[in-house]
């Protein structure tokens, strides 16, 4: 009776996935903002492994605020589409910014 208990509890052990596997994936997105001296803005967002986007705002369209409007709808949609951002970093080297915002979601 002990060996068919301990059968079928080994069966119940093989037969049930990993907790770790039961979480869920991770999804990441990178988001640069690279500002340049002459007031040139480039976005760039990566999702993955040949999956980046990239889209240039000329100088006088920078100037003009729009730079801050595509950030900002950038944002709304990653926020839209459920991820949060988890950590953000920059600097700036010979008058050019360059920051980097890190999204993730939780499946």
């Amino acid at each position: 009776m002990k060996k068919l208990i301990f059968l079928g509890a080994c069966l119940v052990a093989l037969a049930s996935q990993p907790v770790k596997a039961q979480t869920g994936s991770t999804d990441v997105v990178v988001v640069k903002v690279h500002e340049s001296i002459g007031g040139e803005i480039q976005l760039t967002v990566c999702r993955g492994v040949g999956k980046s986007e990239t889209t240039t705002l000329k100088a006088r369209d920078a100037a003009a605020g729009k730079g801050a409007e595509a950030v900002q709808q950038l944002i709304a949609k990653l926020t839209q589409e459920g991820y949060v951002l988890k950590t953000s970093y920059g600097g700036g080297w010979n008058y050019e910014i360059l920051n980097t915002l890190v999204f993730m979601k939780s499946q």
